[in-house]
């Protein structure tokens, strides 16, 4: 093997050795993060620009029911690994109160001290409630403000920049680098929504009400000019009595309601229940408690919006 083989040879595993130490240390030095829901994982992705200094998971997969969620030893291992702990809140996520907190870690709650909805009471979670949170009621497990902030524009933003400030307190190095990426974002939701809004100014107000399943939607239909109706509580597994299935039904028709929507996660029953009973046609099906699955149009929360309302608006015109 003449001296040049052999040199290229040296050069070629050198290199790759190098390679594989640098990646070790990349990965050594990541800052681990776990967040509840999907959501979340795209804020911190969002805020930082995909930084490679932080390994985002979430526990909550895509398209799945945070209302119906339940741990798995697999999400227990996750979160004990995890140096930082991102979740919604407000009662959102009540298994968190059963993990053993390490002291080492950074538990994080997005929804402190945000201004929330203030619910009307009779809202419930799917879950047995055992803690005790800023925005929960303690008794009777009960819901007191909405915790669905992924489908506000405003509290989404709101939560983007908490983040931002957590991933700087996290990587102070990044200031410049996470606030530009932040900022840049924002101007780019805030040019979506407006073109949103714009498109829906087309619909006169008296033909925005829409009925849905449940109340998930709440936020998004005060902030992009909707009325919704909704058959049930918070918990999209909840069914609803014959009478309060017989008032829905009464409301829709007293307020000549011309589109009905099934729900990306949970119960489709109560809809076509309704449907079948009014004769109003269901207009499609939106994106509430979940961000959308790849290719589905809705894996951020602006795309969420833009395909939500892209629903509505189809649904409306006809």
């Amino acid at each position: 093997m003449n001296k040049f083989l052999l040199s290229s040879v040296f050069f070629i595993s050198f290199s790759f050795m190098f390679h594989n130490v640098s990646l070790a240390n990349e990965k050594m030095s990541q800052i681990k993060i776990e967040t509840t829901i999907p959501y979340l994982t795209d804020l911190v992705k969002q805020a930082s620009c995909y930084s490679k200094s932080f390994q985002i998971e979430n526990i909550i997969s895509v398209g799945s029911d945070p209302h119906t969620f339940h741990m798995t030893p697999s999400n227990r291992i996750a979160i004990a690994k995890a140096d930082v702990i991102i979740s919604i809140g407000s009662g959102l996520e009540p298994w968190i109160s059963k993990i053993q907190k390490n002291k080492n870690q950074t538990w994080f709650t997005v929804t402190e001290n945000m201004s929330l909805t203030k619910l009307d009471g009779g809202h419930t979670h799917s879950h047995d409630h055992d803690h005790n949170h800023d925005h929960e009621t303690k008794e009777h497990n009960h819901l007191e403000y909405d915790p669905h902030i992924w489908q506000s524009p405003k509290l989404t933003k709101e939560a983007l920049l908490k983040i931002s400030n957590l991933l700087i307190k996290l990587k102070p190095d990044e200031e410049r680098y996470i606030t530009t990426c932040t900022q840049n974002y924002i101007h780019k939701m805030e040019m979506e929504i407006k073109e949103l809004k714009k498109q829906i100014e087309a619909i006169p107000v008296e033909k925005r009400v829409i009925a849905t399943n449940h109340d998930a939607l709440g936020y998004f239909a005060n902030e992009f000019g909707f009325k919704i109706k909704s058959i049930v509580g918070l918990s999209d597994e909840a069914s609803p009595t014959p009478a309060q299935l017989k008032d829905i039904i009464m409301q829709i028709k007293k307020e000549n309601i011309t589109a009905l929507f099934l729900e990306s996660t949970g119960n489709m029953r109560n809809i076509k229940t309704v449907s079948k009973e009014t004769g109003v046609k269901i207009g499609g099906t939106l994106y509430s408690d979940s961000l959308g699955t790849k290719g589905s149009g809705a894996e951020t929360a602006p795309e969420m919006w833009k395909t939500n309302v892209s629903t509505i608006l189809n649904a409306l015109k006809k």
